[in-house]
């Protein structure tokens, strides 16, 4: 009863809030007693808020205008001012303006635009101005988005300081494609095009609770109606193996018509090298596991908006990808006794792992503008199915150094064939309602979320292919979840701004294993708060601080209980009863001039999850598991600032120095581990040419020893180096690219499974020089648009692994 008085409140809170409503001012221009198309109306109340509406073709014009107030209105023709009238507005009015050029003279007015400073400072988010900066609009939106306050980007994946995954979107809609296809598609889109880069360290209450992520909202600049732009790309990368890329975008706005499209091409091979090695009481394992991975990847995205009229948009979107990756392993595991180190035995394991990866995805959304101050509704449906074949086979072969025939080797052999089907629906209701007391919005969601797996093991190790029911599985879940949002944002004076919201969300999940006969079902309904203050010191100095509670729920392949062999020493199974886990993060920043941002920040994890790998001291057997055991706070301080050393040298400095401190609950990890880290990064930016068409970019990354979670890390660093040259009207882009130069980007961490010490490194094949060219034509470049997809958590959640 609590949850549905709840939900009944909240529901008539918005009820009642959407029945509040401002006033409408009609009128006409008129000049020398004729209509005047396309003069320019501007509104200023006795705040100094401005509005702004534009005539229709007899002159008129029609605009939302709040509260009871005095109001200049000013009519502009031609960037000239005609009239200028001051009225008091109580209720709906009409007001025509009337100008005889006879009797007055028309004055040109020179308009004067204040210069955004470079980094703005909001309630809930950071603004860099693109426009402003010499250096980001020289390049692509990849290259804008390296330079902005607290994002770093290695080795084309971009994050945020202090949080796991991002979400990247444009003009407030997700950029909804694969995440492997999302570099290559911003590299195609000119920093010229994007007005700003948002960082938003702290979501509100509007984006779903999902995942301890920030945000990246790439806005763009308005374009004009009537243009169409084409970009061809293809690239070059050589690593250990080779790689290559090749896509198109196509943007096109033609009256009431935008349209986005764009294709994606990546294959070729690359070759990641993984080292592992656990030291138990009477042996000691060393495992060098060697990949080829078969890169084969198709997408394409295609929007389409029309407005039906002035006040109502709809439209479409379509996603597509269709991979077939292959990983070929050839695994080495060396086993020494101890104390004297000599090699008792050697297991070799090589497995061949394919799939089939077929995602589609579609949005349909329509759009409402109430009025001309800002009141809008949008409704959004949104469905996806995600499908996924797999095969892994695997021959394992153990030569026992100490047995009489050494070169007899132990067989065993067996083969995985699974299939996974994914298929989301969801509905999302969102309004926002400006008033002349503050800013509201409010809305709805509902998903619904239905999985079916089906995994089949055949042993091998006869020469016959036998199917082993012990180790096959059928399983299949459904989650439903409901949320309600609200959030306020209110102005008092020039110094001070508030915003405060509240999200609801209520989850069902039930799993069903019909092998192992096994049912589970968890249900909750959580509030997740957001807080804002931002406050003024003055023109050059800035204090905010914010606070929000987020949750991460597991990722569907995670609750399936079967469990899966890899190889005789190797299984890996899921968890039906895995809970989402939850953080409370706040932060404090402070920011002066358009240069300097100094964040303090802290955050609290509860209930945390993770893969924990289980060592069986005995049988030497691993399994691994995932299990929610980590409670974690960190605190720390962010240091960023953008400087400009000479004309032709720009750099981005970042420093980040926290203290992580993890609690374990299980006995098979440490139980507490407590220690400091500490990050650099450094980009510098050279103009080469005069004509500011020639670049050249050199990238630094340190870390230092530290902690992750309950592992303890080494130190490493990466550096990297670009060469950009623009030809043709900046319409042809040629970037050479090395990365990891040193190859010195190789981390290891160590750790404790039931009082064996273990240590990681993975090598993901980080070194490769890269050649990319980029052509762009068409009679100018458009924005191009991205609906906001509502069930882009959900798609997150089923990412082909």
């Amino acid at each position: 009863m609590m949850y549905k008085e709840k939900i009944y409140t909240f529901l008539g809170i918005l009820f009642c809030l959407g029945q509040l409503a401002g006033q409408t001012l009609r009128g006409h221009v008129y000049v020398n007693r004729r209509p005047v198309n396309s003069a320019e109306i501007l509104i200023t109340d006795q705040e100094q808020k401005k509005y702004f509406t534009v005539t229709g073709e007899t002159g008129e014009f029609s605009i939302d205008l709040p509260g009871k107030k005095n109001y200049t209105v000013k009519a502009f023709s031609e960037k000239k001012l005609i009239i200028s009238k001051n009225i008091y507005l109580d209720g709906n009015a009409t007001e025509d303006l009337y100008v005889e050029n006879k009797e007055i003279e028309i004055k040109s007015v020179d308009l004067i635009v204040k210069k955004k400073k470079i980094i703005q400072q909001k309630a809930d988010r950071i603004i860099f101005n693109i426009e402003n900066s010499i250096i980001a609009s020289g390049g692509d939106v990849m290259d804008a988005i390296r330079l902005a306050p607290r994002i770093s980007v290695q080795n084309d994946d971009i994050k945020i300081t202090g949080k796991g995954k991002i979400l990247v979107m444009m003009d407030g809609r997700p950029i909804n494609i694969q995440k492997e296809d999302l570099p290559s598609y911003l590299k195609s889109i000119k920093s010229d095009e994007i007005s700003s880069i948002e960082v938003i360290t702290n979501p509100p209450a509007k984006y779903t609770a999902e995942g301890n992520s920030g945000i990246i909202n790439i806005v763009t600049r308005k374009s004009k109606k009537d243009y169409w732009n084409l970009s061809l790309n293809t690239t070059a990368q050589a690593a250990s193996k080779f790689m290559y890329k090749n896509g198109a975008n196509y943007n096109l706005n033609y009256k009431d018509i935008t349209l986005s499209s764009s294709v994606n091409y990546t294959g070729g091979y690359n070759a990641p090298v993984n080292y592992s090695r656990i030291e138990y009481p009477d042996i000691t394992w060393i495992e060098d596991n060697k990949q080829t991975a078969l890169t084969d990847n198709l997408s394409a995205r295609l929007s389409l908006d029309y407005k039906l009229n002035k006040k109502i948009t709809t439209g479409i979107q379509y996603i597509g990808s269709f991979s077939s990756p292959k990983v070929e392993s050839n695994i080495d595991s060396k086993i020494f006794g101890k104390p004297i180190g000599n090699e008792k035995s050697l297991i070799n394991t090589s497995s061949v792992d394919s799939k089939n990866n077929r995602f589609n995805s579609l949005n349909y959304h329509i759009i409402y503008q109430i009025d001309t101050i800002g009141k809008k509704i949008s409704f959004d449906f949104d469905y996806f199915n995600s499908k996924s074949r797999s095969r892994q086979n695997y021959i394992s072969k153990t030569f026992d150094k100490m047995s009489p025939f050494p070169d007899i080797p132990g067989f065993e052999s067996g083969k995985n064939e699974g299939f996974q089907n994914i298929n989301n629906y969801s509905l999302n209701l969102d309004v926002e309602h400006p008033t002349p007391w503050a800013i509201l919005n409010y809305g709805t969601r509902i998903s619904f979320v239905n999985t079916s797996n089906d995994i089949n093991f055949y042993d091998l190790s006869t020469g016959n292919e036998y199917l082993d029911f012990n180790r096959s599985n059928q399983f299949s879940f459904r989650e439903k979840n409901q949320s309600l949002y609200f959030s306020m944002n209110k102005e008092l004076g020039e110094k001070w701004e508030f915003q405060t919201g509240l999200r609801m969300e209520s989850t069902q999940t039930k799993g069903v294993s019909e092998t192992l006969n096994q049912k589970s079902e968890i249900k909750y309904t959580k509030l997740f708060p957001t807080a804002y203050v931002l406050y003024k010191i003055n023109t050059n100095n800035q204090l905010s601080a914010n606070y929000g509670r987020r949750i991460h729920r597991p990722e569907f392949s995670l609750l399936n209980p079967f469990k899966y062999t890899f190889s005789p020493y190797s299984t890996s199974e899921g968890n039906p009863y895995l809970l989402p886990e939850f953080t409370n993060n706040i932060e404090l920043t402070y920011n002066y001039k358009d240069f300097m941002i100094t964040s303090l920040y802290y955050s609290d994890l509860k209930d945390g999850f993770e893969m924990l790998t289980i060592m069986n001291t005995d049988t030497k057997i691993q399994t691994t598991t995932p299990l929610n055991f980590i409670s974690n706070r960190s605190y720390g301080v962010n240091q960023y600032f953008y400087l400009k050393l000479f004309p032709w040298l720009n750099a981005n400095l970042n420093i980040n120095l926290f203290n992580s401190q993890s609690k374990s609950s299980s006995p098979v990890t440490l139980s507490y581990l407590n220690g400091w880290n500490f990050e650099t990064k450094a980009d510098l930016n050279f103009i080469l040419n005069k004509k500011k068409t020639f670049f050249f970019g050199l990238n630094t990354w340190q870390v230092s020893k530290g902690v992750n979670n309950l592992d303890r890390s080494s130190s490493g660093y990466q550096i990297d180096a670009s060469l950009k040259l623009f030809l043709m009207d900046k319409k042809l882009q040629m970037v050479c690219y090395v990365n990891d130069i040193f190859k010195s980007n190789k981390i290891s961490y160590t750790g404790f499974s039931n009082n064996n010490q273990t240590t990681y490194r993975n090598y993901e094949d980080l070194r490769f020089i890269r050649l990319s060219v980029i052509y762009n034509f068409g009679n100018k470049s458009i924005k191009d648009v991205s609906r906001e997809v509502k069930n882009s958590d959900e798609k997150d959640r089923a990412v082909f692994k």
